[in-house]
């Protein structure tokens, strides 16, 4: 337990440092962008390859990306009805920003940092589901009920973004590999690992960077409703994964911590572009993340 907790508290200082270093100006906001698109580009897809390498495909695997899919849409459901008296841009808003993960820079370098390298299966599974709807899916539904005539262009749009997606690409390309009974060769690991390694510090630095503890009071009851409603349900479906679902309890805890990520990093873009006037996405997702850092923490060591 001494050893998780020291971890965890590496990745708390990283996370500190980049916030620190951004509050000195050595760090610019735009800063955590280039980070997100080495992250998202080159470290994190390396990382996947030379940690992960082969999956072999099981059920409970797939029940992983199916609720990876499942939970944004029941959390897009409990957005438009959590928002059901406000008008079509307010429903949009919460909608997006009640739904999606930040996996692959936030919940997968926690995972590969505390648990064994054939675990990170369940979470790539889930946020293989996850990724169809936060990467585009969402934003499709959402902004249709506002601006209805675009429908189509939204979903071409939405199909473009998926297939443009370094990690989701990963994801299958991992998955075929495995149907398929492939590997990498040990050569060719051996070079991804290197770029792979720096993935959690990068991550970790960017989360840092692009934290901004600044709350607009005028909307500080709309940003409780959505951190309230997101992470009480992500409780509810926590408890009924462990009692429902039939797959083996690793399985349900990184499903369950995958759970507990971050929203996705980019709910705030998608939310910018139905209404750029409101601060509420920027709050919610910068709060976000330090609930979950306290969260995954605490349920790693219950974990672990």
């Amino acid at each position: 337990m001494l050893d998780i907790l020291i971890k965890a508290i590496g990745f708390i200082f990283i996370i500190i440092i980049g916030y620190i270093f951004k509050s000195k100006g050595i760090f610019q906001k735009e800063h955590a962008r280039v980070l997100s698109f080495i992250i998202m580009n080159i470290t994190l897809p390396c990382s996947l390859f030379s940690s992960v390498g082969h999956i072999d495909i099981s059920s409970s695997l797939l029940m992983a990306l199916v609720i990876g899919f499942g939970a944004n849409i029941l959390t897009i459901l409990v957005g438009f009805i959590m928002a059901k008296n406000g008008t079509l841009t307010e429903k949009a808003i919460y909608m997006i920003n009640m739904s999606g993960y930040n996996i692959g820079t936030f919940a997968l370098p926690f995972v590969q940092s505390f648990f064994p390298s054939n675990l990170l299966a369940y979470v790539i599974m889930f946020d293989t589901g996850n990724a169809i709807m936060c990467l585009g899916g969402t934003y499709s539904v959402a902004s249709s009920m506002v601006v209805k005539s675009k429908g189509i262009k939204i979903v071409i749009e939405f199909i473009k973004r998926l297939l443009s997606s370094v990690p989701f690409c990963t994801y299958v390309i991992l998955f075929i590999m495995s149907l398929l009974n492939l590997t990498l060769p040990s050569q060719l690991i051996s070079v991804t690992s290197i770029a792979g390694n720096a993935n959690a510090f990068l991550a970790m630095l960017m989360i840092g960077i692009s934290l901004e503890i600044k709350l607009d009071l005028s909307q500080v009851i709309k940003i409780r409703n959505i951190l309230i409603g997101r992470y009480g349900l992500m409780i509810l479906i926590s408890v009924l994964v462990f009692i429902f679902l039939p797959v083996e309890t690793a399985a349900k805890q990184m499903i369950v911590l995958s759970l507990f990520a971050p929203i996705s990093s980019v709910a705030p873009v998608y939310s910018y572009m139905i209404d750029s006037k409101t601060p509420v996405p920027a709050a919610v997702s910068s709060l976000s993340m330090i609930i979950s850092i306290i969260t995954l923490t605490v349920l790693i060591i219950i974990f672990s």
